[in-house]
């Protein structure tokens, strides 16, 4: 990202803080510009550009947006650091930037008036100590089992994203999704969202995309012949492979030479060894066997004589371990401690054929689209129907790979919503309203000062505005307008979560609306953007370090041995101190390069 100050410059000798505070402040205000259109359901998008490889970004994800941009201003990097903490979150990351640009920009005006930064700092901490009580005072309860809330919740963060999604299908998804893998641990209600997979192709609507209660696998069967779909499938796990194990494997310096006559019989003991196999896979009561490693064709042709399917070369962790998390299965190590109880149960498996798409050239003769993509087959594998799953797949589907990408960052912030509602059931309304009513609470607790940190206090209530600003002006509408508008309604006395419908251009409740948001994303957004605030209002100086990396009195660099303590000439020291001390940057404990004369 190029220079982002103009006349002011943080790196030198600044002669006045006021200086520093402009320039630091002024860096953080042009990130945060970037992010104020994308707030919003009709927020705008950002097309973002790799240099190496070539490739760009679609999207008003502000999680995306955040890690794709470089920054060069030191400002603007301090306060791209401190939004990183918002990502762990899952969402609200728009929401963030934007508030902590609003805090930075009035700072700097009351920096103007001579105010000075301690106070500062005083007033906005003062001011998210409130405003955390008073969220917690006025959120409400809700129980994460209500499967409408959990849509709810879901379809507002998936709804900040671009257009021309089915916002709903994927919200939907996404709620189901967690209300499935949610555990109890200790009587309370836990989440790993990795136990969600998200699967992308491309090659068909984004209509398509569905929950699959299993697993989908990049590949097909191991071989031609097996049955390509089965019901009511039982799944053997298998963390070792169906194929002699070689001798190059063994790593030892074994040389077998075997005659002519006896390659009969060597190939009647790998024949019979392999009946074996199969045998004791078929007296399990197996009907698909998932393998951590390969599976040569002598026991793929005999167990698709079986009518048994095959998938190998399978992941352990993000492949065996999350299909036992969904099947029910245990995965064992050797066929010998495969039993008919650690098979896991699904209700189909198949093998899909889809399209793939491609700008590059896959064969010697592709066939192509009409547009000029170049298209092939693709196999994948799908287990799904299992009961009671522990761990459940999400098959995106959309025509194009932008497409595809931001409908899995509509998932994600559903999933991360869900996610928080579990972790604290309460929520707020959104669309301005919390905002708006914080906002009017903050004015009345401004006038419990007598000194300046009343003025703080205040413009910490224009700061929370400012987010319905951006959010008015994102949908068209004049943000002075629905900002007095707004405020007048909250303070007649009109319910607390009275926001705007930026699509009816009107004054409505969110909570009957259906826009709510969890409490714990709020306030981690209000506290993460308000610390980063204070953190940079207390900056009064940049100083420029020492580039050259050095070495602490008395170390060695790297490679080097301990030589004299009293050194007349580098002929005393060893060699590979000398071949180490040549190849270092760093100021010896003996001297510079000239003293010694290296």
């Amino acid at each position: 990202m190029p220079w982002l100050g103009k006349t002011e410059r943080p790196f030198g000798n600044e002669p006045r803080r006021l200086k520093t505070h402009a320039s630091i402040i002024r860096g953080c205000e042009l990130l945060t510009e970037i992010f104020k259109t994308s707030l919003g359901p009709r927020g705008g998008l950002k097309l973002v550009l790799q240099g190496f490889p070539l490739r760009e970004k679609v999207t008003s994800d502000g999680k995306t947006i955040l890690t794709s941009i470089g920054t060069l201003h030191p400002g603007a990097w301090l306060l791209r650091n401190m939004a990183y903490s918002q990502i762990n979150v899952g969402d609200g990351v728009v929401t963030t930037m934007i508030f902590a640009g609003e805090l930075l920009k009035h700072a700097k005006r009351l920096i103007d008036k001579q105010i000075d930064a301690s106070i500062i700092v005083h007033g906005y901490s003062e001011a998210l100590r409130r405003t955390l009580e008073v969220l917690d005072e006025i959120s409400i309860p809700v129980d994460w089992r209500d499967a409408e809330v959990m849509r709810k919740v879901a379809i507002t963060a998936a709804g900040t994203k671009s257009g021309g999604l089915p916002v709903k299908k994927l919200a939907e998804l996404g709620a189901t999704a967690v209300s499935q893998i949610v555990q109890f641990r200790d009587g309370k209600p836990f989440v790993d969202i990795g136990d969600i997979c998200v699967f992308k192709w491309i090659g068909k609507p984004s209509d398509e995309t569905r929950l699959v209660t299993g697993m989908v696998f990049d590949q097909g069967l191991r071989h031609p012949a097996m049955p390509k779909r089965l019901h009511k499938v039982k799944i053997a796990l298998l963390r070792c492979g169906l194929e002699p194990r070689k001798v190059w494997e063994e790593k030892l310096p074994v040389k077998v030479q075997i005659g002519p006559e006896k390659m009969g019989s060597l190939l009647d003991v790998k024949l019979k060894s392999a009946r074996g196999d199969v045998e004791r896979i078929v007296k399990s009561g197996a009907d698909l066997v998932v393998l951590k490693h390969g599976c040569d064709e002598l026991h793929a042709g005999l167990l698709a004589d079986r009518n048994i399917q095959v998938v190998h070369r399978v992941p352990d962790s993000g492949g065996i371990g999350r299909l036992a998390k969904a099947s029910g299965g245990t995965a064992v190590s050797t066929l010998d401690d495969l039993r008919p109880e650690d098979l896991g149960h699904a209700e189909v498996a198949e093998e899909i054929t889809v399209p793939r798409f491609d700008t590059k050239r896959l064969h010697s003769d592709p066939r192509k689209s009409p547009d000029g993509y170049e298209i092939t087959e693709h196999k994948l594998f799908v287990i799904d129907g299992c009961k009671a799953p522990r761990s459940v797949t999400v098959f995106v589907r959309a025509d194009v790979e932008s497409m595809v990408d931001e409908s899995e960052r509509a998932l994600d912030a559903s999933i991360a919503t869900c996610e928080a509602i579990v972790k604290d059931p309460r929520i707020v309304g959104g669309a301005g309203s919390v905002e708006a009513e914080l906002a009017r609470r903050m004015r009345e607790f401004a006038y419990t000062f007598e000194d300046k940190t009343q003025v703080i206090v205040l413009w910490y209530a224009e700061a929370l505005e400012g987010v319905v600003e951006a959010l008015a002006s994102n949908a068209g509408i004049d943000p002075l307008d629905a900002v007095l508008k707004i405020r007048a309604a909250h303070a007649q006395g009109a319910e607390p979560w009275t926001g705007i419908d930026l699509y009816e251009r009107r004054l409505c409740d969110a909570i009957e609306m259906g826009v709510v948001e969890p409490t714990l994303i709020k306030k981690s957004a209000f506290k993460i953007a308000t610390e980063a605030a204070i953190q940079i209002v207390n900056i009064d100086r940049v100083l420029a370090g020492d580039r050259r990396p050095k070495l602490l009195p008395g170390e060695m660099p790297w490679g080097a041995s301990e030589g004299p303590k009293h050194l007349t000439d580098a002929k005393d020291l060893p060699d590979e101190t000398i071949r180490a001390f040549k190849k270092s940057r760093y100021i010896k404990p003996y001297g510079m390069k000239q003293e010694l004369n290296l």
